[in-house]
């Protein structure tokens, strides 16, 4: 039977209403639409990414209903990219179906249109780790987590359990699920409203910067911090997972200096900041700790950069220093983490 819209009952909608009433409802703007479910978004008709883990939408994004769960092809390659520890663990956890493959189509448990307040705020581990570096692509993301005990105690929604079938961590890589679900504690967070603002203020970010809500930017009484343009909208990731990230290659800084990336709604908006702090999937888990780690390098100092949550005024931004080419800094990089989940079973 179809993972879809599962029933909580009238005591968790209410409990949704009563917790957020405080929040303001929005509509999206004229020509907003979401581009959701498991086909890409412009109506094109391959097959795209399954939702795989649990989602809520908000601000009008839409997620299109898969009526019937298939599993017709089962994946018969060979584990290209994969070590041989988890090419046998893959070999004894399947079959595998893979994702993008007509005949294979399901979908994690999801909500749309509740209000949410937002529990953590993933930036990209590339963002927290490494410095950008002029003139090359440079990845920017961000998750969004509701921690559902916050709704309900004990309160889950249904996923589906994914694996690494080809090509890890690169631009070809291929997950797929072995059609074992699982009840999670988390459900990633969406909305069509939210933007990000990059701006570039030179040698130094100042010190005076205050939030404009006119035009949504950094302004300074005595320095200015330039607005870079950047596509940014939602994704199905290959992992089935809803998320932010930067397309068209990814953002590549013109020049040398610290940037602000900001990501903020420009227009009211359902979803809310106000309790959320930074955080990494990876390490809040299905327990969440009390106080989310920063992000460290291998031998224990700080990483490149440290995200921020202003709840006071709805949005998170992270201070950036593009570098040349060749350099690096604020601390020793790390190998920036897998997005999608640990490598093996993800849920």
């Amino acid at each position: 039977m179809n993972i879809m819209m599962k029933t909580m009952g009238r005591m968790v909608l209410l409990g949704c209403a009563m917790l957020f009433s405080a929040m303001v409802w929005a509509a999206p703007p004229a020509g907003v639409g979401g581009g959701g479910g498991n086909r890409p978004p412009g109506g094109e008709e391959t097959q795209g990414n399954n939702l795989s883990f649990p989602a809520f939408a908000v601000d009008g994004y839409a997620i299109a209903e898969v009526e019937t769960t298939t599993f017709d092809v089962v994946y018969s390659g060979e584990y290209p990219g994969l070590t041989p520890e988890e090419i046998a663990e893959r070999e004894a956890g399947g079959p595998w179906y893979a994702q993008k493959t007509e005949g294979n189509t399901w979908q994690a448990e999801y909500f749309v249109g509740l209000p949410v307040e937002v529990s953590y705020v993933d930036w990209g581990d590339n963002i927290e780790a490494v410095d950008p570096k002029v003139r090359r692509p440079f990845r920017l993301e961000i998750q969004l987590y509701k921690r559902l005990a916050e709704i309900e105690e004990g309160m889950t929604m249904t996923g589906y359990v994914m694996a690494e079938l080809e090509y890890p961590s690169s631009a070809n890589e291929l997950q797929g699920t072995n059609t074992a679900t699982y009840e999670g504690n988390f459900a990633t967070v969406v909305s069509d409203l939210w933007k990000l603002r990059v701006q570039y203020c030179g040698s130094e970010v100042p010190g005076d910067l205050y939030w404009d809500t006119a035009t949504s930017m950094w302004l300074s009484p005595a320095s200015s911090c330039a607005d870079v343009p950047i596509s940014f909208a939602v994704e199905l990731n290959v992992g089935g997972k809803l998320i932010f990230g930067g397309s068209q290659g990814g953002w590549k800084p013109a020049s040398a200096g610290f940037y602000r990336i900001t990501f903020y709604s420009p227009v009211e908006t359902s979803m809310s900041l106000a309790t959320a702090a930074i955080g990494n999937y990876g390490d809040f888990g299905v327990v969440p700790p009390e106080e989310p780690a920063a992000a460290e390098s291998d031998d224990g100092d700080e990483g490149a950069a440290t995200p921020v949550v202003d709840h006071d005024l709805n949005l998170s931004y992270v201070d950036v220093q593009a570098v040349a080419g060749g350099g690096g800094g604020g601390g020793k990089p790390k190998a920036p983490k897998s997005n999608n989940g640990k490598k093996g079973l993800n849920k």
